[in-house]
């Protein structure tokens, strides 16, 4: 049996979300590791988190639409979005815990 394919929307904008939650631990580390990136961030928006939060919404959705109107819905099915998805989150997560657990030994 053929797996059904993926509405437009639902594909762009799911594929937008592995995107994203890729580039949101990028920017995370890349805040942290260089503080003239911290500094701009902190004085586009008032606070790092602020800015950061935009620039993740903004890509999200620019992201979804730009991946939607290219129709990737010919390209995924369910499950296979699914495995990107989970695959793309726990990738974030180790970069994230990577990157801090050794800073969590040091200040301890």
């Amino acid at each position: 049996m053929r797996e059904a394919r993926m509405g437009r929307c639902a594909a762009g904008f799911g594929l937008s979300l592995v995107v994203t939650s890729l580039l949101n631990s990028l920017i995370l580390v890349a805040k942290e590791l260089n503080s003239d990136v911290m500094n701009a961030f902190k004085s586009a928006m008032g606070h790092h988190w602020v800015t950061h939060g935009a620039i993740v919404i903004g890509m999200f959705v620019v992201l979804g639409l730009i991946f939607s109107a290219a129709n990737a819905g010919e390209r995924f099915d369910h499950d296979r979005m699914l495995k990107y998805i989970v695959l793309a989150v726990v990738i974030s997560g180790i970069v994230v815990a990577g990157f801090f657990l050794p800073h969590l030994r040091a200040a301890g």
